[in-house]
């Protein structure tokens, strides 16, 4: 009990650490040129270089809620072949988010959407090879440099729709303030407040299980299933029903808001006699995947 009391001390000290005043503030100024290269564009595109889809799925689901932006996300195989070459005249400016796992694709990626005349914007963990910044030099380039992808671009991307949120609007302001006080306190009462959650999750990843996840918080399943938990296959709610024959336990990641789209999975419980796990975060949407990535690490 005292190694464990021990370790998640030592756990919220270090993630305070990375989300501290100095780091949001850095992600704000990186936030920023987000910001200003939307306000430059028409539409927009939100799309990614490798298998982490979430980031560029929930800038496209949080800008398109918070201003009047035209955003969508496109899968990059799409974007590359059906969509890019063909939309002459009425091209969007693409952001591209790249972990250090898509370096390869997003030299595919940039090239036809520079020859087919595109703005680009990318994202990306690691600094960049030589012929890659060449490539992007007349581009914007925004290096994050740093091993929590997930957890720092969701955050500019919330950042980022402060910014572009109305100067009067209440949301913006209380955006910005709530990402930055993420100080210990906060991270011991997230803790206290799923404690017992958090316990029973641990047992449950034990064992093999499906993980899925609403819109909002995909990012939290991925971070579950590609770096946490070998136990795991990470499935589209859709798809759930398809899968339970093999594995017969779900492990479902939502806002309270959202979890009436997930009801059809919960229903494999009383229909199927799927045993299902509910991980269900009671805050804003728009925040809550960066509390779930957060809360994902002390399993």
């Amino acid at each position: 009990m005292r190694e464990e009391s021990e370790r998640r001390s030592n756990l919220v000290e270090t993630l305070a650490r990375k989300l501290g005043k100095d780091k949001i503030q850095e992600l704000r100024s990186r936030s920023l040129a987000v910001a200003d290269f939307i306000r430059s564009s028409g539409k927009i595109i939100t799309t990614t270089s490798d298998f982490y889809e979430s980031p560029a799925r929930y800038a496209s689901i949080v800008f398109s809620s918070l201003t009047d932006r035209d955003v969508r996300y496109v899968d990059p195989q799409d974007l590359m072949y059906y969509i890019a070459p063909y939309d002459e005249s009425r091209e969007s400016g693409i952001i591209i988010y790249s972990s250090s796992e898509g370096l390869h694709n997003l030299r595919l990626l940039v090239d036809q959407l520079l020859w087919t005349n595109h703005r680009v914007l990318v994202i990306t963990q690691s600094k960049l090879s030589e012929d890659l910044e060449y490539r992007l030099s007349s581009s914007t380039v925004i290096n994050i440099d740093t091993d929590e992808w997930l957890l720092h671009t969701h955050v500019i991307t919330s950042l980022t729709a402060g910014e572009l949120a109305s100067g009067d609007s209440v949301r913006r302001a209380r955006i910005i303030e709530e990402l930055s006080l993420l100080d210990v306190a906060v991270l011991e009462d997230l803790l206290q407040t799923y404690d017992k959650v958090l316990r029973e999750l641990r047992k449950f990843v034990a064992n093999p299980f499906i993980t899925t996840a609403s819109p909002s918080m995909w990012g939290v399943a991925e971070e579950l299933a590609y770096r946490y938990s070998p136990n795991t296959y990470l499935v589209r709610p859709e798809a759930v029903s398809k899968h339970v024959s093999r594995v017969r336990r779900v492990l479902i990641i939502s806002t309270d808001v959202e979890e009436h789209s997930l009801k059809p999975v919960r229903g494999l419980s009383i229909t199927q006699g799927v045993e299902v796990f509910p991980l269900i975060l009671r805050t804003d949407p728009l925040t809550s995947p960066i509390y779930g990535l957060l809360l994902i690490k002390f399993l």
